[in-house]
């Protein structure tokens, strides 16, 4: 049975220079292809920092081009995805720290300075930005991606059910027909909720879509990037993108991960 991130990834060589993801903060573009070639190394680099299969990890981004790469290339490691909101309030944040047995934490540069502020007497002794992790040269000898099995943990949101590569797998399968995004779709990620933000560009990876990612966009922003890229399917905060009754705009709310979301869609 393949991993949650094979499953991810499995068309993404085919698509070739096409662009997955978009981040409008920096500018920055990731390829299809780029996204294989950049978690198989990324994975390796964990390792060689040494990242041990089955450890827990966080992840604190918000939606943007680093995030599917972090998230998978700890999966790819063999390694427990922990994801944290990137706006979470920072009692909340301070307590999950505190609670986590996790020893490294990915995140970006904008985060760290309060990410490192935070440890307190957490595990954590190593707080690195994506760049840092794809930076890393790995030695002769260490081992790259490690495949888990399909009961192997590999996502958890409460630091304490965590879900193995088989229910992931098998919850992406079911909302692949429900979430509907498809190639031709262009994908608005400004949602920080950890649930929704790891579903939706699980789904949109899947579906060969273009994620524009655009955390902490205002309603204005977010009016913009919808008429500037042709977006097709929003996921934001609730009542960023309004519905008045004569809108061509609609709610499609979607369970993920035993949360409801509303994926805002135009009607067809």
């Amino acid at each position: 049975m393949p991993t949650w991130t094979e499953v991810v990834l499995r068309a993404s060589g085919h698509r070739g220079c096409r662009p997955a993801v978009t981040d409008v903060r920096t500018g920055d573009v990731l390829t299809y292809d780029m996204l294989a070639k950049q978690v198989g190394h990324a994975a390796a680099a964990l390792r060689a920092r040494g990242l041990v299969p089955g450890e827990p990890v966080i992840v604190h981004l918000p939606p943007g081009h680093d995030y599917p790469l972090a998230v998978h290339a700890v999966t790819a490691a063999g390694a427990l995805v922990v994801p944290l909101a990137a706006d979470m309030d920072r009692d909340a944040f301070y307590e999950r720290l505190s609670s986590s047995r996790a020893r490294m934490m990915i995140t970006d540069a904008a985060l760290a300075e309060r990410a490192a502020a935070a440890v307190g007497d957490s595990r954590i002794r190593q707080i690195l930005t994506f760049a840092e992790v794809a930076e890393t040269v790995c030695p002769d000898g260490v081992d790259g991606p490690f495949t888990p099995g399909p009961d192997a943990p590999a996502l958890t949101f409460d630091g304490r059910r965590a879900l193995s590569h088989a229910h992931v797998v098998a919850e992406l399968g079911r909302l692949v027909p429900e979430a509907m995004i498809r190639e031709r779709d262009f994908v608005l990620v400004g949602t920080c909720e950890p649930r929704e933000q790891a579903a939706v560009f699980d789904l949109a990876l899947m579906g060969g879509a273009h994620v524009v990612a655009a955390p902490g966009a205002t309603a204005g922003e977010c009016r913009r990037l919808i008429e500037e890229y042709g977006i097709t399917v929003a996921a934001v905060p609730q009542g960023m993108v309004r519905e008045p009754a004569e809108s061509q705009w609609l709610r499609v709310p979607v369970s993920v991960y035993g949360h409801t979301m509303d994926l805002v869609m135009p009607r067809r």
